[in-house]
This record gives C-alpha cells, structure tokens and sequence, in this order.
C-alpha cells in the first residue's frame, strides 16, 4: 500500500465533507501500520483525522476513543496538539449529551490555548461551547459565545470559522424567537461557506434558511432550502446534520397538515437519531409523533411522554423538556401562562411569536 497516496484520497474527500469514506480509507491505513512504523507527528495526525470523521460520520462513539488515542500520542508532541484532541474530544462528548464531559475537555483546551496565544483554537472553543449551552437551553449564554467566536474569526479572516459562526447564531436567535435576525445570519453564512465550497456548512445554512422561512410561515421558501440541504447531504453522505433536516421537514408537513409525509420523515430522523445515539433528536422525532397521534385519535400517550420527559431531564435539555410539557399542556387544555415565563427564563420568546395550538411550530 502507498500510504501517502492513500491519505492524500482520504484528505480530498473529508475536504469534501465525504466524511464516512475518508474515515474508511484512514482506518484501513490505520490497520496497515507496523508498530513504531512512523513518527509521533504523523500518528498524531492520523488519530486526530480518524476523530474527525468519525463524529462528523455520525458514529460518535468511534470518534471519543480515536480522540483519545490522538490525546496519548500528544502528550509526546506538544500542548497544541493536547488542546487539539480535547476540542475534539469535547464536541463528541457534546453530541451525545455528556455535557459534563464536554465542558471539562472544553476548558482544558481553552487554558492551553489562551496559554499559548491560539485565537483559531479559542475561537473553535467558543463555537462548540455555544452549541453545548444551546443544547442545554442557556440561550443568551450560548449567543454571546457564538459572538466571541465570530469576533475573533472575523479578526483572523477565518472564512470558515466565521460561516459556522454566524449557523450558530442563526440556530440560536431562532430558539430564541428572533426568526428575522435567525434568516438573517444563516442567509449570510450560506453566502460565506458556498463560496469557499464547504459542501456541510453550506447544506447545513440551508437547512437554517429553511427552518428559519418555517418560523415566519413561509413555507413555501422553506421547502425550497430544505429540498437544496437534503440534495447536498444525499450527495456528501452526511446523516447527522441530515436528519435534522429531515425533521424540520416533517415539523413542516405536520403544520401544513400532511401528517403522512410528517410521519415519514420523523421515522426516517428516528433511524438516524437512533444510529448516532443522539437523544435530543430522538426526542423531537418522538415529540412529533405523539403530537400527531392526538390530533388523529383525541389522546395523548401518556407513557411516552413520561419518557421523553425523564430523558430531557436526565441529558439536561432544557429547551425540550419544556416543549414536551408544552404539547401535554395543549392536549390536556391547561393553562399557558406559566410555560410562557419558563421560556423566557430561558431567553426564549418563540411563544410569543408563534400561534400556540396543534399543530405546533416548533422553533
């Protein structure tokens, strides 16, 4: 085997977002090498690679234990290189909910690159730790740490960073309520990460752009970008961005009442959620199921709700424990007011802006 030639083709297809193929070619490499065979550096780099692609491949698992292999062989190299493997190692840990985790790798890799004068690796931190405060409902928290990190992409020139920046903050102004300024950001993400050709962050501002246009009742521009999202993630192999996409979709089936479509596209997101071990997506997937099963039938599924419900609290989703006590609330007629002063407490206005009845909208 020509290693070299073989790791210049799993570069060009992980610089394509081809994730899951890259991550094959590495691997077989990885399986080829003799011990001691090469340098610290480059199996370094090897590890740190395998990483990446794992998690940006959905397998979440497989990506902790190679950023943990990469972490060993850094320890032999230099401190950038251990800040480099914890970013990592928190962004997995992220995805699956261990936010304690995440956020003690976060701050070990922080510390090494404040230390070192890093400002692309504070301002990967800072991107990764507001998509952890989000994903726990600390939604102000997780603006302004989006902010720091498109402050400082912008200051580096950072096209890249500065495009899944400004995704982030068009995920959270949209949790948030502020539907305008959320198609806002996104629209100029897209228009960022197309031109430097990022084929992911460009399907994924698509799906911004779309779920933002749902938000404001638009529907028909947000099946637009969904249909351009889904097109690219068909064509790059992507599932975990991919099944968000799909959920929006269905959400969007579900408020235009086409609850066969809806259904379909929530058990399609299920199957990934479930693949990738991702709870959270599992909970929008199952939220919208039981939704549409008390639209159809004058019940809600009380077991289920429990369920999701005691995996909200367990994972520490705060944003989505509330929708679930939302849609109980509805079905079962009880009064809102205390729920609007809970997502406020959040920083989120969405109820106010949104028509609360089924079918929801949710942001």
């Amino acid at each position: 085997m020509d290693i070299i030639l073989e790791m210049k083709k799993a570069e060009k297809l992980q610089s394509k977002s081809q994730f899951a193929k890259a991550l094959s070619i590495y691997e077989k490499i990885d399986k080829s090498l003799k011990t001691n065979s090469f340098d610290d550096e480059w199996l370094y780099y090897l590890r740190l690679s395998e990483g990446h692609c794992a998690r940006l491949a959905g397998d979440f698992k497989r990506a902790i234990s190679y950023y943990r292999l990469a972490l060993k062989v850094a320890q032999k190299i230099d401190e950038e290189s251990i800040a480099d493997a914890y970013a990592g190692l928190g962004t997995a840990f992220r995805a699956i909910g261990r936010f304690d985790e995440a956020l003690e790798s976060f701050e070990l890799a922080l510390k090494i690159y404040q230390r070192v004068g890093d400002l692309e690796g504070q301002g990967y931190i800072f991107w990764a730790k507001g998509g952890m405060l989000r994903f726990m409902g600390y939604l102000k928290d997780a603006f302004e740490m989006f902010k720091r990190a498109l402050s400082i992409y912008e200051k580096l020139g950072n096209k890249s960073g500065i495009g899944y920046s400004l995704c982030g903050l068009g995920g959270v102004s949209r949790v948030m309520g502020n539907f305008e300024r959320s198609l806002e950001h996104y629209t100029k993400a897209n228009q960022v990460l197309r031109k430097i050709k990022d084929r992911f962050g460009t399907a994924y501002s698509y799906c911004g752009i779309a779920n933002a246009n749902r938000m404001l009742g638009k529907f028909e521009n947000a099946q637009k970008y969904f249909k351009l999202a889904t097109k690219v993630y068909e064509e790059i192999g992507d599932k975990v961005s991919y099944a968000y996409t799909l959920w929006g979709e269905g959400t969007l089936a579900k408020v235009l009442g086409d609850f066969g479509t809806a259904i379909d596209k929530f058990s399609k997101a299920e199957k990934i959620f479930k693949e990738t071990g991702d709870k959270r997506g599992l909970i929008y997937t199952e939220l919208g199921k039981i939704e549409i099963d008390f639209l159809l039938k004058g019940k809600i599924q009380e077991k289920k709700i429990e369920r999701i419900f005691e995996i909200s609290k367990k994972y520490g989703y705060n944003f989505e424990k509330l929708h679930i006590v939302l849609v109980e609330s509805l079905a079962k007629g009880k009064v809102l007011s205390g729920l609007y002063k809970e997502y406020e407490n959040l920083g989120s206005k969405f109820l106010k802006r949104v028509e609360v009845k089924f079918p929801l909208n949710l942001p």
